[in-house]
């Protein structure tokens, strides 16, 4: 989510990164045949970063909060291809990352978010979404591999498609 010219010109040297890996993780989604699903906020829907552009046919799904799930079709996209494993990328991991994690978890979604993928604009912020991600809901503090229906922490390198 959020991986658009507007925020991205803003923070250029903590998304430079991000960017890279999150073109990777969907180079090798696509590959295994993955649903690749693209959220922003409408005003940015058109503007996202060429590495990691939607590729025609990928849903886009216009949000108005940072929950993803909140009053969007997501959920309703995701169940009609039956995934219940959702793997979270994009800016920021204190914001919309957390908030959709939450929001995925609420809904019975296992997630995995990996650290390589998402960031913020100061260092504080990004253990604050970490340790917020992995003690809410069904919380999985000692970050347990794919723990159903809570939030684990990954790296993209780390990540299998079978």
């Amino acid at each position: 989510s959020d991986i658009v010219e507007p925020i991205c010109a803003r923070e250029p040297k903590r998304a430079a990164g991000m960017v890279a890996a999150i073109a990777g993780l969907i180079a090798r989604a696509r590959k295994a045949g993955m649903l690749v699903v693209y959220s922003t906020r409408e005003a940015n829907m058109a503007k996202w970063m060429p590495a990691v552009a939607p590729a025609s046919g990928d849903p886009l799904i216009a949000s108005k909060g940072q929950d993803r799930f909140y009053s969007t079709e997501l959920d309703n996209v995701l169940k009609g291809k039956g995934i219940t494993t959702v793997i979270l990328t994009g800016w920021k991991v204190s914001g919309s990352i957390l908030y959709t994690s939450v929001g995925a978890t609420l809904r019975g979604y296992t997630v995995v978010v990996p650290a390589d993928t998402t960031n913020a604009p100061t260092d504080y912020e990004v253990p604050i979404g970490i340790y917020a991600m992995l003690n809410q809901n069904s919380a999985n503090a000692t970050n347990e591999p794919l723990k159903p229906k809570a939030t684990t922490l990954s790296r993209s390198d780390l990540i299998r498609f079978e």
